[in-house]
């Protein structure tokens, strides 16, 4: 497999995995001060959603949502059950993102397969109505 890159891509030094490192380490942190934001209920979900920002597709905006019932699955989501009783932190699922990423071509769009087989799946909704700006 070749991957072209753009003409104007410029490596940063990062060795492989530092980003998926740092990421998971930002996002564990940020779970934790929602674990300790909610430590007096029983049992919750927090649902983590990840998309492009709008005005600058190299910016993914996170958001973190606590939620007392199990949402429908949903992609560029993860959702984590949380069960403070037992002290147990589970991931539930997690789908990948519906826009495609400049090393295969894309544009930013919404991929229309993946679109597709939500769909043919009976999913009713599209998943940004369900979340808060």
């Amino acid at each position: 497999m070749t991957l072209h890159l753009p003409a104007d891509y410029k490596p940063s030094g990062q060795q492989l995995g530092e980003t998926r490192q740092a990421m998971t380490k930002t996002l564990m942190r940020d779970l934790e001060d929602v674990i300790n934001k909610y430590k007096d209920k029983k049992k919750f979900y927090v649902l983590v959603h990840a998309k492009p920002w709008p005005s600058n597709p190299n910016i993914i905006k996170i958001k973190l949502l606590p939620m007392n019932i199990k949402p429908r699955m949903m992609l560029s989501c993860l959702l984590f059950g949380v069960d403070n009783e037992k002290g147990n932190l589970t991931l539930e699922w997690a789908l990948p993102g519906d826009w495609p990423t400049w090393s295969v071509g894309g544009t930013n769009e919404p991929v229309p397969e993946v679109i597709a087989s939500v769909t043919k799946a009976g999913v009713r909704y599209h998943y940004d109505d369900l979340l808060p700006s």
